[in-house]
């Protein structure tokens, strides 16, 4: 073991270390969900020690060593030598878990995880943004997950978009919370209804024409008309898909006029304009 010599300035220290990669563990809810099996055997397939560089690790304890950046290489050296090789670790100590998940994000800038788990990691470490769309999904009953199923939402890059426009507009209620309310209301856990477009596609009529006693929108009434329309939020998402197929537009704005149209119908007064915002 050597230290490594750093200016504290620049953040915490780590050590060197040579540790057995069956010492090596991996924390979920900081790593990515899954790892890409391809990569790995990429690796194996053309293994060469000496492109292995070093992984970044943290201590927990004096057995718990959880891997920060490097995954794909310790699972590489662990098939090559049936869990019995070492690798090269920089090894941090007493870092929170909101800390080992910052650094995860910061050592994994170059090369992006996904979004999902780079949203699971930004909740570790404490990102406000992240935790406050993470409430609202859950106050109505959804789960961000990975995956696919009733109740499951994936698109964490809209959700945050929405979430941050509508704090950027200083709206309230926000327009996250106004998506989720309304396609709950309308048409339960049922997964279609937790996709990107048609989130993004309610938020732009909530930006557009606003809600309560100041807005054009009456949200009782928007949820009655989406409740009955044909085929449910994946009939929604069909035509909204042949609108923008059609027209050549995004596919969010689809959805915001066909529920503008399906809102209009049989109202008399306070119809909803056209659409003149095209995004958020």
């Amino acid at each position: 073991m050597k230290d490594k010599p750093q200016d504290k300035s620049q953040g915490p220290l780590f050590k060197e270390e040579t540790i057995p990669v069956g010492d090596l563990e991996v924390d979920r809810e900081i790593q990515r969900y899954v790892i890409n099996l391809k990569k790995v055997e990429n690796i194996v397939r053309n293994f060469n020690q000496a492109a292995l560089g070093v992984i970044t690790v943290s201590k927990r304890n004096a057995v718990t060593y959880v891997i920060l950046d490097g995954w794909h290489r310790v699972q590489a050296v662990k098939e090559l030598t049936d869990n019995q090789g070492s690798i090269l670790c920089h090894v941090y100590e007493g870092l929170s878990r909101a800390e080992e998940a910052q650094l995860f994000l910061d050592l994994n800038a170059g090369n992006q995880p996904n979004l999902l788990d780079k949203f699971r990691a930004k909740m570790v470490a404490g990102d406000e943004g992240a935790t406050e769309v993470t409430k609202l999904v859950h106050a109505y009953g959804w789960t961000i997950n990975p995956i696919t199923g009733n109740g499951n939402i994936q698109c964490v890059g809209t959700l945050e978009r929405i979430y941050k426009r509508s704090t950027e507009h200083d709206a309230d209620p926000n327009w996250l919370q106004l998506a989720l309310l309304v396609v709950t209301r309308a048409w339960g856990m049922e997964r279609a209804g937790g996709q990107s477009a048609i989130l993004e596609g309610l938020a732009v009529l909530f930006a557009e024409h606003g809600v309560g006693p100041d807005g054009l929108l009456d949200v009782d009434r928007l949820i009655n008309k989406l409740t009955t329309y044909p085929g449910g939020p994946r009939g929604l998402g069909s035509d909204a898909s042949n609108m923008a197929a059609i027209r050549r537009g995004r596919l969010p704005i689809a959805v915001a006029e066909l529920v503008t149209d399906e809102y209009n119908k049989g109202k008399q007064a306070k119809r909803l304009p056209p659409l003149k915002k095209r995004r958020l």
